[in-house]
């Protein structure tokens, strides 16, 4: 696949035309994640005008955008076949989620991060068969992250929530300062690579997928879909983490949706900007850097939006047939 360069076309950016001139409403998750970050590669080192809401429910988000009510939403691909068929999160608005769903289009994709499994480093726990019987943090309980949480603890360690350890739900910024007051000794945080955030809980050691695991059939079920598959934290990335040897997690990616009745020049300037900035919001934002321009579709299952067919044709990237 081509590379995406951030000078690939022209000297410059062209001034954004009225017809997307309006400022665009954008929902993403936590404000230090890559959800956001990724956006403000468009609205900090791009011309288009962007209203960025983080801190959402990212499930929410997606219905929103494919009622119309949003511009932009950052859309967890594990959650799509939830919203076509109306359940999970959905379940209480089936009808509305299917049809927000065939309304949905992609612009790009990305490697969004990695689910940090965090313990306090004096908690006594070293590696997943030491988690029986605790509390875990799996994250909010609307989102698609929760499921997510719960799929790899039974894949890392064959738990079940409710059975073997009990599930605590809460928002993401209630979630980190419950862990630091000790109300659960495992945090499963998802966040990329090097983000500040996990260096400010003290003394912390990360907990690996094992070579075994990774070889169960929950593993297996769990990186079915395309935007699931195993990563590595190499030794180091955190000052404050006990590891001597680099730990083996869950990887995952996220894909920016849009309405299908977003205007063409619209959807082709949110694609553009977004790749032909990268190189510069890189050098600004260290933890950018694991978003890879020759994987613009890396875990995406959203048929993409003519605007992003045009700016991937322009630049002759190869479109999957999946895509289109």
């Amino acid at each position: 696949m081509k590379l995406i360069h951030a000078l690939a076309l022209g000297a410059g950016l062209a001034a954004a035309p009225a017809a997307h001139a309006q400022t665009l409403t954008v929902e993403t998750g936590t404000p230090s994640g890559l959800t956001t970050l990724a956006m403000q590669v468009i609205a900090t080192y791009g011309d288009l005008d962007l209203q960025i809401n983080s801190g959402q429910t990212l499930t929410r988000a997606c219905l929103k955008a494919g009622q119309g009510d949003i511009d932009v939403a950052i859309c967890p691909p594990p959650a799509m076949s939830a919203m076509a068929n109306g359940v999970g999160p959905y379940k209480d608005v089936s009808d509305s989620a299917k049809e927000a769903h065939g309304n949905l289009r992609g612009l790009f994709a990305f490697s969004a991060g990695f689910f940090h499994p965090i313990v306090k480093a004096d908690s006594g726990i070293e590696s997943w068969d030491d988690t029986f019987g605790t509390r875990i943090f799996t994250g909010p309980p609307a989102g698609a992250a929760n499921n997510q949480s719960q799929a790899i603890i039974r894949a890392a360690s064959g738990m079940e929530p409710g059975e073997d350890y009990e599930a605590v739900n809460l928002g993401w910024g209630a979630g980190l300062q419950a862990f630091q007051d000790g109300q659960f000794e495992v945090f499963m945080r998802p966040a990329p690579i090097g983000v500040s955030v996990i260096e400010q809980l003290g003394p912390i050691r990360l907990l690996g997928l094992s070579e075994e695991a990774r070889e169960s059939e929950a593993w297996k079920n769990y990186t079915a879909q395309e935007s699931r598959f195993a990563g590595t934290i190499p030794a180091g990335t955190y000052s404050n983490a006990v590891n001597e040897e680099d730990v083996t997690v869950a990887e995952y990616s996220m894909q920016a949706g849009v309405h299908a009745d977003m205007d063409e020049e619209t959807a082709y300037q949110l694609t553009k900007q977004f790749w032909e900035n990268l190189d510069a919001a890189k050098a600004d934002i260290k933890v950018l850097a694991g978003i890879n321009p020759e994987q613009p579709f890396i875990g995406m299952n959203l048929p993409l939006h003519p605007g992003a067919i045009r700016y991937y044709k322009e630049i002759g990237v190869e479109i999957p047939d999946a895509r289109m």
